[in-house]
């Protein structure tokens, strides 16, 4: 009997003793798993089938989201008049849309991304379907873009990867206008078809002024964008121009302006450069692309000085 209840108290101290040491090994293991388990859960929490309805947030969210959890972006950034810069290797991967209802359905996103003014019936539908849509405004000024980039950051979880975002592209910037040889910006005339121009107060002057240069249109003193007349942008002499335009075919009144004996004589004596219109059409890092362009024809004339 004695034996017995030794015995028991021995197996007791023994199952306790087991007990503890199992509960202490639970306890280790999770300070490695609860980390992991936390991960998981706001990865769950984050969007993983988004689509793009716009352009513009196309880039910005190529940029911020890994493309696994892309569901698909519109198939203008397909274009190489609108392929935005260097991301070729992932708008090439992607599936894309049109802007249509229908087509995002059987995509079963679970965010969708649209601008302001573009497939707004689509969008008005999709929204009435219980879709979680964010709208973007266009941006304006190169602010808009950074404000741009931290909504669609935190709209995606992944704000850490907005701010690299940012700070990359002003990094870029920054080193680009370093090289500038003053701070005087002289006159770049960019004429567009039907001599459309950009005055002040517009995202595509934000570009020119960020590569030191002023637009014809801040020269002649307007705002927004504004078809000019031959007279008017003569009046004017710019140190770089560009009437460089990718609708000229079909041929048509509008391009056919550009190629006025006036305005090729005054081209011939000054000196041009191309900027694709990709690289200004949107609020986004690609913006960098003309900034670029612009600030090596600046070197360049000075260089000839």
């Amino acid at each position: 009997m004695i034996l017995w209840s030794h015995t028991r108290r021995r197996s007791a101290s023994l199952a306790d003793a087991t007990t503890h040491v199992f509960a202490r090994m639970i306890a280790c293991v999770g300070l490695f798993i609860s980390p992991c388990l936390t991960n998981a859960a706001d990865a769950e929490t984050r969007p993983q089938r988004i689509v793009s309805m716009n352009l513009c947030t196309d880039e910005l969210l190529m940029r911020i989201v890994d493309p696994s959890r892309i569901a698909s972006i519109t198939y203008l950034s397909q274009q190489t008049i609108n392929a935005p810069l260097g991301l070729g290797g992932i708008t090439s991967r992607l599936k894309v849309n049109h802007g249509l209802a229908e087509e995002v359905l059987l995509q079963e996103p679970d965010l969708i991304l649209a601008g302001r003014y573009s497939a707004t019936t689509a969008v008005s539908l999709l929204r009435r379907l219980g879709y979680k849509i964010i709208t973007f405004d266009p941006e304006l000024t190169l602010d808009d873009m950074r404000a741009n980039i931290r909504k669609l950051g935190e709209a995606v979880g992944e704000s850490a990867r907005a701010e690299q975002v940012i700070a990359d592209f002003d990094a870029r910037l920054a080193q680009l206008q370093a090289q500038l040889p003053s701070d005087e910006k002289p006159v770049f005339a960019d004429i567009g078809v039907n001599n459309y121009i950009a005055g002040e107060n517009t995202l595509y002057t934000h570009i020119v002024n960020a590569a030191g240069y002023r637009t014809l249109g801040q020269a002649l003193g307007f705002d927004g964008f504004r078809y000019v007349s031959l007279e008017q942008i003569l009046s004017v002499e710019p140190a770089l121009m560009s009437a460089a335009t990718p609708w000229t075919n079909p041929p048509s009144m509008s391009t056919l302006a550009l190629g006025h004996p006036a305005l090729r004589n005054r081209m011939k004596a000054i000196p041009q450069v191309a900027i694709p219109e990709r690289y200004t059409t949107c609020g986004a890092p690609s913006a960098l692309g003309a900034v670029e362009i612009l600030v090596k024809a600046r070197m360049a004339a000075e260089a000839k000085q």
